[in-house]
């Protein structure tokens, strides 16, 4: 059995956390914290917007959310994978603010830094500067920490930065906006990142059976996502808004309290499928270990999404980031 690296957090002290699932942080939060910051050290300019986005981001005194999201992670692949999502968090809020031509341009020069093809390619954008270096080194220190099992993770990754916002379609429905939203929200690459620092490996038979109840934790991780960073983007400036509670609005003609009370029972619809889903899983003969912890991974993974977004001050406080009051 694999040891136990994280400690439970009692959720009922947080009247906003509505979630059934449960709730840990990584024992080493305080190793998670200085990758984190390294990033940010790296990546955002002194005195820069993003600067100050990120180190508000990760002011929430309830925890990293690394630490809460991927508690069971080896601390050593962990570190590099807090960098690299941190890395593109960072670019991130640089680029929903850019014309989208402009952003995806930015995106495909951010994935560079993946390719060591790209080694000697200079160009680094609008907006790119150093973080494509930054990824080159994260790129060999994956590479040189789990050689194997890498590689696919790099793809993973690389896909991601493809696909990310590749889309101006003005989605009409929560059922047209979610399968956009799922893999646009990084669940795809977080989850993936998740099994490789787990050290969790699927046979193509396991990874089709779990996949509806991964599925099903990705809408959830999507659109708490949305139910909660809704007070910090209906402030943004940008083309184009991704976000389910502007959609709800208009879909079903709403108010903006009364979309995000759907959109929380919508939530709560897609956990209680999920619940359903675990337990037929459990239900398989002869469950192998790796399908348990993935299975009790990709809950953790859900759960501290919603806990740190319940008390995080970028979504809970926002008016404060921008300075507002």
């Amino acid at each position: 059995m694999a040891p136990i690296l994280s400690t439970v957090i009692d959720t009922s002290r947080i009247p906003s956390y509505f979630s059934y699932l449960p709730v840990r942080i990584h024992n080493d939060a305080a190793v998670i914290d200085e990758a984190t910051l390294h990033a940010i050290e790296t990546c955002a300019p002194v005195g820069s917007k993003e600067r100050s986005q990120a180190i508000y981001r990760h002011s929430n005194p309830h925890g990293n959310p690394y630490a809460l999201c991927h508690c069971e992670c080896d601390i050593e692949k962990l570190k590099f994978f807090v960098k690299v999502i941190e890395l593109i968090w960072i670019d991130d809020d640089v680029t929903e603010e850019l014309p989208h031509a402009e952003a995806l341009n930015d995106h495909e020069i951010l994935r560079q830094g993946l390719h060591r093809e790209f080694d000697s390619n200079l160009n680094t954008g609008k907006t790119v500067g150093v973080k494509k270096q930054y990824m080159r080194e994260a790129r060999e220190g994956m590479l040189a920490l789990d050689p194997k099992d890498t590689p696919a993770l790099l793809d993973t990754l690389d896909k991601y930065l493809k696909e990310y916002d590749n889309s101006d379609e003005e989605f009409k429905t929560i059922e047209e906006y979610l399968p956009y939203r799922i893999p646009n929200a990084g669940y795809r690459v977080c989850s993936h990142f998740t099994r490789w620092a787990m050290d969790i490996h699927l046979t193509e038979e396991e990874s089709g059976a779990i996949h509806e109840f991964e599925w099903a934790l990705g809408g959830v991780v999507a659109l708490t996502n949305d139910y909660f960073s809704w007070r910090k983007e209906k402030f943004q400036f940008t083309d184009r808004v991704r976000n389910a509670v502007p959609l709800l609005m208009n879909q079903y003609k709403l108010g903006q309290e009364r979309a995000r009370l759907l959109l929380k029972g919508i939530i709560v619809d897609e956990e209680e499928r999920a619940k359903r889903l675990r337990m037929e899983l459990e239900a398989r003969p002869n469950l192998s270990s790796d399908m348990k912890r993935y299975i009790e991974a990709l809950e953790l993974y859900s759960g501290g999404n919603c806990y740190w977004s319940a008390t995080c001050p970028r979504y809970n406080k926002p008016q404060e980031e921008l300075g507002e009051i």
